[in-house]
């Protein structure tokens, strides 16, 4: 067991460590710190003391240490914090000051040199001053590491993030009208073969951390272009635009490949997120004098509904899936949906329930006045275009 004592009472302005072979020095000293208000540890020794420095679960703020010790001396004791906490501060205490030894302790490291016996005030402005610049030292270096984990992460996420982009692929979900038993459309689903950002919430949500969300739209329109080509000429393809991408000046050019198709394309803006300032009536009406038509996808999901539905006037009206679970087996939300259903019809919007996955649900649907269908109940999303399922 090491000769180190603890603290008789807890302080709250730092851990001190104080090193002495003369006990009632020791003691002095303890008493004078802890009745300031400082947490205070005691050795006997530099081997003690050492150790208690490597062992401490807290850094200590502070040693304030004798100079003349058997084994280990005061200046030997410096060095050896040094190895192991370069910032730690170091007091000394010598009952036989001198010139030549200040000038030694200060080539050591030490941060003050007392001259014994010493005023109790003294000990304790020295300790304050040398635990002051040890805190902000020591919150520089936590700053700096921080800074530079946030780097390192940053560079990580970019790397895992140019994987993504050069895996993305997307999957396609049927969207079915059941009053003509025909595919209405496709909706365009974003994949990557990135294993750490396979999700797309999280592929979306590093893209708007690295500020490349425009970057990510560019991409899923050029593929949404390539696949188009496989895709039944009669049927529309709907494609997720995050808010984002409506700052970017390529969503509204006229040419290219993916405004090649704007005639066949229903850009589906989420109604989680609020269009102001990102999007007003200018920028969804150059939209349209592109081609495009406009969905409000997730109706149901937030507190903006008719607002939406007044100030973009969408073509289409896709249901959140939590209106839709388990309709069957709740009649409010059945009147709920049936209510927008109409509201939407008298609009002149036409209205997708999506994430429909079983046969109740389903019924439940077309009773409330839905026709256009997306989900499981007849096919799961997929490379290519998925042949739904009746």
């Amino acid at each position: 067991m090491l000769p180190i004592a603890a603290p008789v009472v807890r302080g709250a302005l730092g851990r001190v460590l104080v090193v002495d072979d003369d006990e009632q020095m020791r003691k002095v000293c303890a008493r004078v710190l802890t009745h300031e208000g400082w947490e205070v540890f005691q050795a006997s020794h530099g081997t003690a003391a050492i150790a208690a420095v490597h062992e401490a679960v807290e850094p200590f703020d502070c040693v304030v240490t004798d100079v003349h010790m058997p084994e280990i001396d005061g200046f030997q004791l410096i060095a050896a914090v040094r190895r192991h906490d370069d910032d730690l501060p170091v007091l000394l205490m010598t009952g036989d000051p001198s010139l030549d030894g200040a000038v030694k302790a200060i080539d050591n490291g030490a941060v003050s040199y007392l001259s014994k016996p010493f005023e109790p005030e003294m000990l304790l402005s020295s300790v304050a001053r040398a635990a002051r610049r040890h805190g902000v030292a020591r919150m520089r270096r936590r700053a700096d590491s921080y800074a530079t984990r946030l780097i390192a992460e940053r560079s990580e996420l970019e790397h895992r993030f140019d994987r993504a982009l050069a895996g993305v692929w997307m999957a396609f979900q049927p969207i079915v009208d059941v009053s003509t038993k025909q595919v209405y459309a496709y909706e365009a689903l974003l994949r990557t073969d990135e294993e750490s950002l396979r999700r797309p919430d999280l592929l979306i949500a590093a893209a708007e951390r690295l500020d490349r969300i425009q970057e990510l739209g560019r991409t899923v329109r050029a593929a949404v272009a390539r696949a188009a080509a496989d895709a039944p000429r009669d049927a529309l393809l709907f494609v997720n635009v995050h808010g984002l991408e409506l700052t970017d000046d390529q969503m509204f050019q006229s040419t290219g490949p993916f405004a090649e198709l704007a005639h066949r394309v229903v850009l589906e803006i989420t109604e989680r997120i609020s269009l102001d300032p990102v999007a007003g009536p200018d920028q969804i009406s150059a939209l349209r004098k592109i081609g495009y038509r406009i969905a409000i996808d997730d109706l149901g999901a937030g507190y903006s509904a008719l607002g939406a539905l007044a100030t973009i006037e969408p073509e289409v009206v896709k249901l959140d899936m939590s209106l839709i679970r388990d309709l069957d087996h709740h009649a409010t939300k059945r009147r709920v949906v049936g209510a927008i259903s109409t509201l939407c019809k008298e609009l002149g919007s036409r209205v997708v329930a999506e994430g429909v996955e079983t046969a109740g649900e389903l019924e439940a649907v077309i009773a409330a006045g839905v026709d256009l269908i997306q989900g499981y109940v007849f096919a799961r999303p997929g490379r290519g275009f998925p042949i739904p399922t009746w």
